[in-house]
């Protein structure tokens, strides 16, 4: 009897948590690691501000990877956005670009090139931003949304096929 292969599935969190809200990926994934346990199939990753370092972390293969970012999509504050598969490339094509730095549509880009792309799912969860002050604390408005930003990307996750348990707090 043959094994299935596991498949590889990736959690990430991308953004500056020194710039108030441009950091609730982290801050979202940071509290959903800290309440939450997951099968072993899921690797959850803070990149942070990472830019061309995301693609040695994904050139191994990935074939699931839900992204949390701060995302600008010209909607109220507190909106909460999904984007998958094509549309989460063209949305950080159209608004991800720096020209100080690799962004990540140039990541997404790179791996199509090395024939190492996302295999099976690609997500994009993220939230309407409202300031992008210095602070390592979210903007009140973002932060009270966090929870229903947390429930919608572990939903997501579970759309996915992850497993996910509530820790026991000690």
């Amino acid at each position: 009897m043959t094994s299935m292969p596991r498949l590889r599935t990736i959690l990430m969190g991308i953004g500056n948590i020194l710039m108030q809200d441009e950091g609730v990926g982290v801050h979202t994934i940071r509290a959903i690691e800290k309440r939450y346990a997951f099968n072993p199939s899921i690797e959850i990753i803070d990149a942070g501000t990472l830019g061309l370092e995301i693609l040695y972390i994904l050139q191994d293969g990935v074939d699931n990877l839900l992204v949390v970012d701060a995302v600008m999509g010209g909607k109220p504050p507190g909106t909460i956005y999904i984007f998958k598969n094509e549309e989460v490339k063209k949305y950080y094509l159209k608004h991800k670009l720096s020209a100080h730095e690799v962004g990540f549509s140039e990541v997404l880009a790179l791996l199509e090139v090395i024939g190492k792309p996302v295999r099976q799912n690609l997500v994009l969860v993220g939230i309407e931003p409202i300031s992008f002050e210095v602070s390592l604390e979210l903007h009140e408005k973002t932060a009270s949304k966090l929870e229903d930003l947390i429930k919608v990307v572990l939903e997501e996750l579970r759309n996915l096929g992850v497993e996910i348990s509530e820790k026991i707090p000690s």
